[in-house]
């Protein structure tokens, strides 16, 4: 592990970015190749615990380790996974295994699932989340057809588990990186599924942001991670947050910018988002970056504290 004690590369004193303020952060090391190309993120027991899930069907769990100020400076006590099915472990095909965003929720009699989206091949499936906190066999569930004609490796990226008592009818956000094939129009398909009424709604596309991970707060808003890329700007990053009240059937939302961050700042290609509360009380924002299993990449965890706007 490398600590990250400063996010701005050029002003290390600086710690607010647009409504954040950075906490800190690490650069992951491993000597395995499983703990690389990592996309989905849970963080859970006020900032101790870490899931995380690559995009081949990996899950890593760990200890963040934390100095006496509580920043995050590494990980411990690691160990990976396979994801299952109830035949047995996920197919090694890429086709089949393309997993992307993860996220735990209370079920019913109060015990936890977890909830897995697959890109390539649009899927979202669910498992109990097992007594040493890995996700437990997945079965799909089903998806609005008009699923299936998202882009192939530009497809389902992200899912949002939602709380109780939210009046949406429906258990989980789905969101698209890009749009799909043959849309009138640039904006991120998104559906609530789950419920006995699903429907469709759009993220407004600001700039040339993809979606990249998704989750609801502890505050009830959904914040939203995208990433830019271009040979001219390099790679970008930015957060943004929406109110749940504005999600309908096909609404286009637009929520508010809380982060945008450049080459300028310690990011790479950040794909996986968690939003949690410190035991405190603090509302704190992870992510975690892909590594695409590439040497001039790297694996990046970032923590900041929401602040007031």
């Amino acid at each position: 592990m490398r600590s990250l004690p400063s996010f701005s590369i050029s002003e290390p004193a600086k710690v607010r970015f647009g409504r954040l303020d950075y906490v800190g952060g690490f650069e992951v090391r491993a000597d395995r190749r499983e703990v690389g190309g990592l996309s989905g993120l849970v963080i859970s027991d006020a900032g101790r615990g870490f899931l995380s899930l690559s995009d081949d069907g990996f899950m890593v769990q760990a200890n963040i380790d934390r100095d006496a100020r509580s920043r995050p400076v590494g990980l411990s006590s690691a160990t990976i996974r396979r994801l299952q099915t109830p035949k047995g472990p996920l197919s090694l095909n890429k086709l089949l295994s393309d997993t992307e965003s993860i996220d735990v929720f209370a079920g019913d009699g109060g015990r936890s699932f977890g909830v897995v989206s697959f890109e390539q091949r649009p899927t979202v499936s669910i498992g109990p989340l097992e007594a040493d906190g890995f996700v437990g066999p997945l079965k799909a569930i089903d998806l609005p057809k008009e699923v299936s004609r998202l882009q192939a490796n530009r497809g389902l990226e992200s899912v949002a588990a939602l709380p109780a008592g939210n009046g949406l009818g429906g258990r989980f956000i789905i969101l698209g990186e890009e749009a799909e094939r043959g849309a009138a129009t640039s904006n991120q398909p998104g559906w609530v599924i789950g419920g006995k009424a699903p429907f469709a709604f759009r993220v407004h596309r600001l700039g040339d942001y993809d979606l990249t991970d998704a989750k609801v707060g502890p505050d009830g808003r959904l914040y939203v991670l995208e990433r830019s890329f271009s040979f001219l700007t390099g790679i970008r990053c930015r957060i943004r947050s929406f109110d749940l009240a504005d999600i309908r059937p096909g609404a286009v939302i637009d929520g508010d910018t809380l982060l945008e961050a450049s080459m300028s700042e310690e990011i790479d290609n950040m794909e996986g988002l968690s939003v949690w509360k410190t035991s405190g009380g603090e509302t704190r924002i992870s992510l975690i970056s892909d590594d695409n299993h590439a040497f001039i990449q790297r694996t990046l965890y970032l923590e900041f504290r929401l602040g007031r706007p």
